[in-house]
């Protein structure tokens, strides 16, 4: 479905943090369609600054950080601080 960046928590926390520093913003996102993503997967985008920091597929993401993230969507900010 995609290219993968990395997997579970460090991987999204890596993402976030390459993203701010390149000036970005940085975007998940839990579906694909009306269906979530197969192995606990989550798209990253990092908004603003793609060439500098592609975006891909973050794999074994625990299921109450992507429940977390449809709650929450476009909030980046309280991932940052919880991982």
């Amino acid at each position: 479905m995609g290219r993968v960046i990395g997997s579970g928590l460090s991987a999204i926390k890596e993402f976030i943090e390459k993203c701010l520093a390149a000036g970005g913003t940085p975007i998940f996102r839990t579906r694909y369609g009306d269906r979530r993503l197969p192995g606990n997967a989550v798209i990253a985008a990092c908004w603003g600054k793609g060439k500098e920091v592609p975006g891909g597929m973050i794999t074994d993401v625990p299921p109450h950080i992507i429940e977390e993230m449809e709650k929450r969507p476009g909030d980046w900010k309280w991932l940052r601080e919880k991982i």
